[in-house]
């Protein structure tokens, strides 16, 4: 069974305490969102996504109001009564309502099974996005894992049967890459809270670098089953010129532990 190492629970608390660089703000500070025009700080081409990127929000507040590494929005999306019932029967770790490790159901626990996407974004782990011919490739620190992107054209691809991370094409529309993402199990949360997602899952992206330092990624979710209409969701993120990605496998529960409460516990001030 994969579990994950201590070691990117070490290297995930050094990123996190090692500086103002890093994603504590100092003194209270808090994070500026990036503006849908802002001023580049340098020159960049907005087809270059290549780079690695962190969550882009401020830590020195509670748990409760630091929604974004359990959900996507404040707001409840509009549930269907299939959805709400699996909500109801989710007893999350993490949130204000959280359980204890040892009886929570949340899939990702007790078996070391995979995030799933679109939930791997609310890690506060980085990302990097690398680029070549026909393709974006996405690589999350969390667990090593690898989100493929395919802008050669393609239709989509399902042949392989029901994935955790779903099959995924895209194309350019002017500075924007938008994907499209079907063909997932029913295995995820979309998220740490215990929303859920059924096989009819389909998440189009509006991916954006608006600066030189920021990448914006605009989110609908849509899941008849789950869900009775599409909901959106924003994501900010911040480019890490200087980090590189920690080596992560799931490997030991201690471990696995060790990273998620590391993950929800307030920021030092």
């Amino acid at each position: 069974m994969r579990r994950l190492q201590l070691s990117i629970a070490l290297a995930f608390a050094l990123a996190v305490g090692s500086g103002a660089a890093a994603l504590a703000q100092t003194n209270g500070a808090q994070t500026k969102p990036a503006s849908e025009s802002p001023r580049a700080s340098s020159s960049f081409d907005p087809h270059d996504l290549s780079g690695v990127w962190m969550q882009d929000h401020p830590r020195l507040i509670t748990v409760e109001e630091r929604y974004w590494v359990y959900k996507f929005t404040v707001e409840e999306p509009p549930m269907t009564a299939w959805g709400q019932a699996q909500l109801n029967a989710a007893k999350t770790s993490f949130g204000p309502h959280a359980y204890p490790l040892a009886e929570t159901n949340d899939p990702v626990y007790h078996t070391c099974a995979p995030l799933g996407f679109p939930r791997i974004y609310l890690y506060p782990l980085p990302l990097q996005i690398m680029q070549a011919p026909g393709q974006v490739i996405m690589l999350f620190e969390y667990d090593s894992t690898r989100h493929q992107i395919y802008t050669d054209g393609r239709s989509h691809d399902t042949a392989l049967g029901p994935l955790w991370n779903g099959d995924s094409i895209g194309h350019w529309e002017g500075d924007t890459l938008v994907t499209d993402t079907v063909n997932f199990n029913d295995k995820t949360w979309l998220d740490r809270m215990g929303h859920p997602h059924s096989d009819q899952l389909h998440v189009v992206e509006r991916i954006r670098r608006v600066d030189h330092d920021h990448l914006v990624d605009d989110l609908t979710i849509e899941d008849p089953k789950a869900y009775t209409k599409p909901w959106t969701a924003h994501q900010i993120f911040v480019l890490k010129p200087k980090w590189t990605l920690a080596e992560a496998f799931c490997e030991d529960q201690q471990s696995f532990e060790a990273i998620d409460e590391s993950a929800g516990a307030p920021a030092k001030k």
